[in-house]
């Protein structure tokens, strides 16, 4: 998980960190908020690496039954699953195709577009203009695309009727708004706020059709308090997968 822990910033490790912190599993809440906070105050290289083997540890057991973790855990086994095992089980129950090559921050990414694309295409003509719209796209323009793309969507052709910017917000919003439902809307609030001053980029071209519209998550197979984090986790570090890096922003 190295290529993609290592574009996170501190907000982001905050963030990751407020969805899998709970009283209900074995995770280790109070080290992985002791190293953030350090993070959070001193970015070195060598608490990165301490706190990216402490975030692949807890996702990987968030991946795994108790009873799995318990077993692997006395037995000196790596008590958690590998990610890549994570995301297709994520990329399954989001119903999208999955990932089968790649690096871990590539099979994320592909999740993460794939399944926003997907409930693009699954929202009525109404909120499909209303999104395009509150990314800023002119309301002639936006009918005359879904009139002539007759309710099949894919990446490329979005990008190339629009730009870049705007499929990221359209993409940005539908996650955005997809975590919120699984997560809470009291938790999401407090999570989203903090990334607000800390990350603009979130924040950029993300409407209020973010969280007005309804994105059907109900659909997505929760089965088990796992995927109540596994699946945020993975679509958020697909978001992050696709961030500029800090060079390319300060050059914007």
């Amino acid at each position: 998980m190295k290529d993609l822990l290592n574009v996170l910033e501190p907000a982001d490790y905050r963030f990751l960190a407020g969805i899998i912190q709970s009283d209900l599993n074995l995770t280790d809440d109070s080290k992985i908020d002791r190293l953030v906070t350090a993070f959070e105050e001193d970015s070195t290289d060598e608490l990165r690496t301490e706190l990216n083997q402490r975030f692949e540890r807890e996702i990987g057991y968030l991946g795994s039954s108790e009873i799995a973790y318990g077993l692997r855990y006395v037995t000196g086994s790596d008590p958690g699953v590998p990610f890549q095992e994570i995301v297709r089980d994520v990329a399954e129950a989001l119903k999208v195709d999955r990932p089968e090559l790649g690096t871990d921050r590539q099979q994320v990414e592909q999740v993460a577009t794939a399944y926003a694309t997907k409930q693009f295409a699954n929202l009525s003509t109404e909120e499909q203009q209303q999104m395009l719209e509150e990314l800023g796209v002119e309301k002639e323009k936006a009918a005359a695309f879904l009139k002539r793309s007759a309710g099949v969507f894919a990446l490329p052709m979005l990008i190339e009727a629009f730009n870049i910017v705007i499929v990221q917000g359209l993409i940005k919003s539908i996650i955005f708004g997809t975590i919120a439902k699984i997560i809470g809307q009291q938790l999401a609030n407090r999570l989203f706020a903090f990334l607000v001053g800390r990350l603009p980029w979130w924040v950029n071209w993300i409407g209020p059709a973010a969280w007005t519209l309804s994105i059907g998550w109900t659909t997505i197979d929760l089965q088990g308090p796992a995927k109540r984090k596994t699946i945020p986790i993975v679509l958020y570090l697909g978001l992050c997968s696709m961030r500029p890096n800090r060079t390319e922003n300060e050059s914007a």
